[in-house]
């Protein structure tokens, strides 16, 4: 969703798939896998909102590449991946600290302040 890439796009071939790409490219660093349009939606906002977009965009992405993951066993549950989507969503929605932290490890203290 937030790569803006579809999983048969003409560029996965040889082995390559939207998993592999976006694990390749992201290292922590959104902007490589991020569709531009998206990134451009928040371009404009106050820097608390880009620091929530930029946290937000960052989990979706973890939680993409964990969720895609090829052996079964080592991706989260469908629990853990709804707990993170909800914990999320209250986050951006102002219903949590000033801080967002994942199950599975991820939080908003990874970003640095936006200026």
């Amino acid at each position: 969703m937030v790569t803006r890439r579809k999983p048969t796009d003409d560029m996965f071939d040889a082995g390559l798939n939207l998993h592999k790409w976006v694990k390749i490219h992201y290292h922590g660093r959104a902007d490589a896998v991020v569709d531009p349009a998206l990134a451009r939606m928040v371009r404009d906002e106050t820097p608390e909102v880009r620091r929530m977009s930029d946290v937000a965009i960052g989990e979706l992405l973890e939680l993409g590449i964990l969720c895609t993951q090829e052996s079964a066993p080592a991706r989260p549950t469908m629990m853990d991946a709804a707990d993170d989507l909800d914990r999320l969503k209250r986050y951006i929605g102002g219903e949590t600290t000033a801080t967002f932290a994942s199950s599975l490890g991820f939080s908003s203290t990874t970003f640095e302040d936006v200026d």
